[in-house]
């Protein structure tokens, strides 16, 4: 439930370690990412009537109160059923009636919180989860102490894994030219991948771009509408509509600089890998909140959408051809973001699956 990467590398981490001899139940949304991750780790999904409750007045508010009625008691029956021992989420608000449900039938929660601000999901919550454990030491005094743990943001195992050769050969690219890498692939996405195209032209005079654009979203790419484009962009653009974890490793580790949302996950697993990035929030959102973290503690670089594909050009150039501040960036971004997330939250699902499996006499 919640944020799809994070609950990835726990999954993952917690298969390969092996202490126990797991049974795994993804609960999502019906045509939501967590489906696909779901499928593709080869774990069993369940969707729950999706419900929200908003913050400003809409008649949608009283139509999903019988949602969340709905995802409580299949929620109820998917406990009773399935009988885990124990919950973990990284919030959104589908995760509440799940939650809800496992605390009134006694079941051990941990919910995670990622983003720079609490949302509403994890503020609901905190209240009745066992465990909380959060991404940045700052968010410890936000929750109940002594069920609050600082553990960091799990991060995938195989994003450290990543090498710039087989970016360089999958894409065909130049090796003594810079690489910018553009996620445009993820909510708010088709207004990022529309400035990129208006600067474009000026860009690549200088790099090369690899640009996920995101499933459905290649409306905002002229070059898959049969437009005539110049030969330096034909050269130098790489637009892929997504990809997989393990090509996303490489082109992370070949790219010298990222420009992406603010989504917490992403910020988090750049700035493990020490990748000097350039966010654009979604503007008056919590990514608002997660770039300003990262520029205050490392610098990182922000841009408002607002200002076009021209000034955000103009912010690539000038920054690209910087190396030795692009490496100092990278080497900031690392020190902010604890390494071994993922490890330690597995550590603390097995002590609490242990305790449960053998209760004191």
């Amino acid at each position: 439930m919640g944020s799809v990467m994070p609950l990835v590398a726990v999954l993952q981490e917690l298969k390969k370690r092996a202490v126990f001899d797991y049974d795994f139940l993804w609960v999502g949304i019906k045509n939501g990412p967590e489906k696909i991750m779901a499928e593709k780790n080869r774990v069993a999904f369940v969707s729950l009537p999706e419900a929200k409750l908003r913050r400003y007045f809409s008649w949608q508010n009283f139509t999903d109160v019988f949602s969340f009625v709905a995802a409580f008691f299949k929620s109820a029956r998917l406990i009773k059923k399935w009988r885990p021992d124990i919950l973990i989420s990284a919030g959104g608000f589908m995760s509440v009636p799940l939650h809800l449900a496992a605390c009134l039938l006694k079941k051990k929660t941990i919910i995670l919180q990622e983003d720079v601000v609490v949302g509403l999901a994890n503020k609901i919550m905190s209240r009745f989860a066992d465990f909380i454990a959060v991404s940045l030491e700052s968010q410890i005094k936000k929750f109940a102490a002594g069920k609050t743990i600082w553990l960091g943001n799990p991060i995938r195992e195989e994003m450290f894994y990543g090498t710039r050769e087989k970016a360089i050969g999958l894409f065909l690219l130049a090796p003594d030219l810079p690489i910018i890498l553009v996620l445009g692939g993820g909510t708010g996405a088709l207004n990022l991948n529309k400035i990129l195209m208006d600067g474009l032209e000026k860009i690549v005079r200088v790099a090369q771009v690899i640009h996920v654009f995101g499933r459905g979203k290649d409306a905002a790419v002229p070059f898959f509408t049969g437009r005539e484009t110049d030969s330096l962009i034909k050269e130098r653009y790489h637009p892929v509509e997504f990809l997989d974890s393990s090509i996303l490793a490489d082109v992370y580790a070949a790219a010298d600089l990222v420009v992406t949302r603010a989504g917490f996950s992403t910020l988090s697993e750049l700035a493990v890998l020490g990748k000097p990035f350039i966010s654009v929030p979604i503007p008056r959102t919590h990514q608002e909140q997660n770039a300003t973290f990262f520029y205050e503690k490392a610098g990182a670089l922000i841009f408002n959408e607002s200002r076009g594909g021209w000034e955000l050009a103009n912010l690539l150039v000038e920054n690209i051809k910087n190396k030795e501040e692009l490496v100092l960036l990278g080497g900031r971004l690392k020190k902010i973001m604890l390494i071994d997330a993922r490890e330690k939250f597995a550590v603390l699902v097995e002590e609490i699956v242990k305790k449960n499996k053998n209760p004191p006499a």
